[in-house]
Parts: structure tokens; C-alpha cells; sequence
């Protein structure tokens, strides 16, 4: 989902060239976490 996000808010349609640059990195376990919230708290505001 961070990544689907990323590709998404890039204004500049880079995304492809930056991610090139960044080889095989990973998203770390808190990256992974502040999406899950983001996602949480949209669905909740959006269905409740």
C-alpha cells in the first residue's frame, strides 16, 4: 500500500527513475505501520 501511495502523490511522474536508484531497499517495519494506521483510520472515517 506505501508503495501504491507513493506512485500515486509523485507530482513530478519520477516515481519509476527514483525507485531505480534505490536498488533492492525495503520498507522498514514503522513505514509498514504509519500506512496500516493511514489505511485504518481512512476506512473508519469513510464507513463509520
Amino acid at each position: 500500500m506505501r508503495y501504491m501511495k507513493e506512485i500515486v502523490e509523485d507530482k513530478s511522474l519520477d516515481f519509476f527513475t527514483k525507485w531505480e536508484r534505490r536498488g533492492k531497499a525495503a520498507y522498514t517495519q514503522e513505514d509498514i505501520d504509519v500506512i496500516r494506521n493511514e489505511w485504518a483510520k481512512f476506512m473508519v472515517k469513510t464507513y463509520i
